[in-house]
């Protein structure tokens, strides 16, 4: 149970998918004395690698080098829906952290369950504000959902420079070791994307191209529906390529 109001809540369909598109951000606002929680919406239960025993395990890892608590809400991996179960179960979760802000998926990733995870979050986010909700808990509605980009390439709102943060963002998804390439990994049966040399290369060179956009090593992007304000522009002048 949380003894105060959370900075951030960050939820992905599986777990590893908050570390491998905002890893790098939630560590950033850890040194920066945010708090914050993660909720995995899916059991990971269709995995090709591992099992949901060993996932769970390797999420209780990343969430310790993200500095984040963390929440699994049970759902069906690979049949995860937008409907008022999967909604309620959010929910509930929205009103017990009462997050200022929450992060997830593009609502226009491949994976389905990202999709659904994406309209879940937006469904949840509002209905969890209505006083007159049948739902246990007081009312909360977080200020903002901002949407980490995935594979697919969308143009972001903006960037969140993870140049320091960069080894600790792959310590956490290298926490997946049923899941991603390592010197132990053939200990792990079934070929996947994930599972290969290559991914690595490819998570790199991505935070390295959203880097580039804003004259940092490494970033990672997001998109806001709503326009983001600014207070303080100034901030806004740090030294270039740092």
């Amino acid at each position: 149970m949380p003894d105060t109001q959370v900075d951030f809540m960050a939820v992905g369909a599986h777990p590893d998918d908050v570390e491998l598109g905002c890893g790098g951000t939630l560590l950033r606002l850890a040194s920066l004395g945010k708090r914050g929680v993660i909720v995995d919406m899916t059991d990971a239960s269709m995995g090709t690698r591992g099992t949901p025993e060993i996932r769970a395990k390797e999420a209780k890892a990343a969430a310790k080098v993200l500095k984040a608590d963390r929440v699994n809400l049970g759902l069906p991996d690979g049949r995860l829906a937008d409907g008022w179960e999967a909604q309620k179960r959010l929910i509930d979760q929205i009103r017990l952290w009462r997050p200022k802000i929450v992060i997830t998926h593009h609502w226009q990733e491949e994976h389905p369950d990202h999709q659904q995870t994406s309209r879940i979050v937006k469904e949840a986010v509002y209905k969890a504000g209505l006083a007159k909700l049948d739902v246990a808990g007081k009312p909360h509605r977080p200020g903002r959902i901002f949407y980490f980009l995935g594979v697919e390439l969308h143009e972001p709102s903006f960037c969140v420079d993870i140049s320091p943060f960069w080894d600790d963002k792959l310590k956490a998804v290298l926490c997946y070791k049923s899941q991603f390439h390592h010197p132990g990994a053939k200990a792990f049966k079934g070929k996947t994307d994930l599972a290969s040399p290559e991914f690595m290369e490819f998570l790199s060179v991505r935070n390295r191209f959203w880097g580039q956009r804003i004259k940092r090593r490494y970033a990672e992007a997001f998109v806001c529906s709503e326009l983001p304000e600014v207070s303080d522009i100034t901030a806004l002048s740090g030294e270039r390529f740092a």
